[in-house]
């Protein structure tokens, strides 16, 4: 029953026989390349070659370009991994000089925007408390 020939097979025409390889090797190395998995989508744009390539009995020869293809991807992608990637030294741009002013500006520069005015007072919470003066003596009237 292995080797039983296949009763009722359709000739295939050239150019659809053509059509699925280019499919499914395509389908493989996108496959391979990208490193999809073999659930979902793929699964389905497996499937449909496969059915179709069944009625003319070429689907072993689906699976082998589609297995071909997925090597390839894989061996692409590896390859490009490797490969050293040219990278561009610009030259560094210059740091730019910083001028200092004279102390005599810098007390009259108005300040800024980020600086707390400097004429706010301490508050009163931060002093100390009156409690820890002690008792005050008292005065006859």
């Amino acid at each position: 029953m292995l080797f039983k020939k296949k009763r009722g097979l359709k000739p295939i025409s050239e150019s659809l026989r053509k059509k699925l390889l280019d499919e499914m090797y395509k389908l493989g190395y996108d496959v391979g390349y990208h490193h999809h998995s073999e659930i979902g989508w793929v699964v389905e744009a497996y499937n449909k070659p496969i059915a179709s390539a069944a009625e003319y009995g070429i689907e072993d020869l689906l699976k082998e370009q589609y297995l071909k293809g997925k090597a390839d991807g894989t061996e692409r992608k590896r390859h490009e991994s490797l490969a050293p990637t040219k990278v561009t030294v610009t030259e560094p741009s210059p740091l730019p000089k910083v001028e200092r002013l004279p102390p005599a500006y810098r007390m009259v520069a108005k300040p800024a925007a980020t600086e707390a005015p400097r004429s706010i007072e301490q508050p009163q919470m931060v002093d100390r408390p009156k409690a820890l003066d002690g008792f005050a003596p008292v005065r006859p009237e």
